[in-house]
């Protein structure tokens, strides 16, 4: 799978996937991280929040996933 690939990848590079984040929503449609470590430091990429997930759950160990209060404030008044 596409996502296995990604795993493989940053490993190779040298980068570790730390975890996912749901960081944002307009409207209904919501926005991802995902968040690499590299050299101690984090950088996150844009994602798409189900490609995002996929990673989590495919990656072994299995990445944590959280999301920003301000979206489940959002998503729980809507």
């Amino acid at each position: 799978m596409t996502h296995d690939l990604l795993c493989s990848v940053v490993d190779a590079l040298g980068g570790e996937l730390d975890s996912v984040l749901i960081s944002e929503v307009q409207g209904h449609t919501y926005f991802a991280r995902l968040r690499v470590k590299v050299d101690g430091q984090i950088i996150e990429v844009d994602s798409r929040p189900s490609d995002a997930i996929a990673v989590a759950v495919t990656c072994e160990p299995p990445l944590p996933i959280y999301i920003e209060e301000e979206v489940l404030i959002e998503a729980v008044e809507n």
